[in-house]
């Protein structure tokens, strides 16, 4: 037992010296989310063990499955060969030679809720299922945005009168052929006219949208609402929206009179 343990530890330490990779890898996100009637993207590339580098070839097919994939018992669901054909339609990006299995699929239901795993082969000796799953998670409404009030690009529940601040919009973004659209309405209504800048744009991972104002007495009891549009596939629009109501409370002092929003 123990020469065995030394000799496994000599190949792992060799194969890392070499650069060689000894096992094949895949590197996927644990879980994506994706809005029904929507697409799901999933970040994705894989490595083959190095006896195999000459069948790796951009012929190859890049196969999905769902659940681990077993010879008698998955179910395959995308062959980049006919991405026409099966369960999810979609598109690989990048070539088998690239190592890129990045996917998106469109128009996902909620049956398509599960794990799926990747798998590449090649005409010739080059057949390897990977044994890492990624979880689709499919939901049928968007979530609420946030609306934060922002000083300095830091969030704050207090800011006195005459202090410039944001109210700022959040929300998560989803995979999309038409990105999702923001928009603001308050009550009273006028007050959005008064706004000094509008601001909208997109990080990575969110879509933003701020109103810069400056506090006055007159935003006491004034309610801003975010509404997030998201549009899906066939002209269908899912929205949902977040309200800020703002209290303004007034004080004297010996001195002067100050306010907060709050």
């Amino acid at each position: 037992m123990y020469m065995m343990e030394i000799s496994v530890t000599f190949l792992l330490t060799g194969c890392l010296i070499q650069g060689v990779f000894c096992v094949s890898k895949i590197n996927l996100p644990k879980r994506v989310e994706a809005l029904e009637g929507s697409c799901v993207f999933i970040p994705c590339t894989f490595d083959i063990k190095q006896d195999f580098k000459n069948d790796l070839i951009d012929s190859a097919k890049r196969i999905w499955y769902k659940g681990k994939w077993n010879k008698d018992r998955t179910t395959e669901v995308f062959d980049s060969s006919r991405p026409d054909i099966g369960p999810l339609r979609g598109e690989i990006f990048g070539t088998p030679t690239e190592k890129n299995c990045t996917t998106r699929f469109n128009n996902v239901e909620q049956k398509d809720n599960g794990s799926y795993s990747f798998r590449i082969e090649t005409n010739g000796k080059l057949k390897h299922s990977y044994p890492k799953t990624v979880e689709i998670v499919v939901i049928d409404s968007p979530p609420k945005p946030t609306v934060s009030l922002l000083k300095d690009q830091q969030e704050v529940k207090k800011v006195k009168e005459g202090s410039s601040v944001n109210l700022r919009c959040s929300t998560k973004i989803f995979c999309s052929s038409r990105p999702a659209v923001l928009t603001w309405s308050s009550s009273p209504e006028h007050l959005l006219k008064e706004i000094v800048t509008q601001h909208q744009r997109q990080s990575e991972t969110e879509l933003i949208s701020d109103l810069i104002f400056t506090v006055t007495h007159r935003h006491h009891s004034a309610t801003f609402t975010c509404t997030v549009t998201h549009q899906l596939q066939q002209n269908i629009t899912k929205s949902r929206n977040e309200s800020r109501t703002l209290r303004v409370q007034c004080k004297t002092d010996y001195f002067n009179q100050y306010c907060l929003i709050i």
